[in-house]
């Protein structure tokens, strides 16, 4: 293939040499042919500079083909393929980019979807209407059961039960406080009674405060 494209461009070549070399001989023919005198010389010789200016003009601007050999024709394609290649690239790394994405999106929806799945499998609160009889039914259980724990508390502490149900008379007035945090802080005035407590496992300590009960 290489060598039929070198040759059809040596043909052409050569016809376009032979072309501009008939032009020369029809500007030789016109020198030998003119009678050149003192009173022509001038007008031969513009009409010999305007011929040989109007040959080099063409001469110029003639258009030859000249064909691409094999390593020209590669060495394209070769750029093309690179070009080519470094799209797919681009493209490559978009699309994992957005794969990533997607598993992303996925993975959180999941989530969302198994803690639905594990709020509905909870059993429902079901809220009543609060009425009198009810709170009077609290205000009696929460009155046995106060007796009930003074009651042990004596039996088991005789010498610190008053400062016992003190202590818990704090820390039940602190749990219905909204702008406290429901805890007590450890003194060495009710440490004793703190200890007893959380013996009795009545007593819970902060998480975020040791120093709190």
């Amino acid at each position: 293939m290489g060598e039929e494209i070198n040759t059809e461009t040596n043909n052409m070549l050569l016809e376009e040499i032979k072309r501009i070399q008939e032009k020369c001989f029809d500007v030789c023919n016109v020198f030998q042919n003119s009678r050149i005198d003192i009173r022509n010389s001038g007008s031969v010789v513009d009409k010999a500079l305007s011929y040989a200016h109007g040959l080099s003009i063409e001469i110029q601007n003639s258009n030859t083909s000249i064909y691409a050999d094999q390593n020209l024709i590669a060495s394209q394609f070769l750029s093309e393929i690179k070009t080519k290649s470094d799209q797919v690239d681009e493209l490559i790394a978009f699309t994992t980019g957005a794969i990533n994405d997607i598993d992303r999106e996925i993975a959180r929806v999941s989530n969302l979807t198994r803690t639905a799945k594990a709020a509905l499998t909870q059993p429902r609160i079901v809220h009543r209407d609060v009425h009198p009889e009810h709170m009077e039914k609290a205000k009696e259980t929460f009155h046995i059961l106060k007796t009930e724990l003074q009651g042990l508390i004596k039996a088991l502490y005789p010498s610190y039960a008053d400062d016992v149900m003190e202590f818990i008379r704090e820390l039940m007035m602190e749990q219905l406080n909204e702008e406290s945090s429901g805890y007590l802080t450890v003194t060495k005035s009710n440490f004793r009674i703190v200890t007893l407590l959380s013996d009795m496992n009545i007593l819970t300590t902060n998480p975020y405060n040791k120093s709190e009960l």
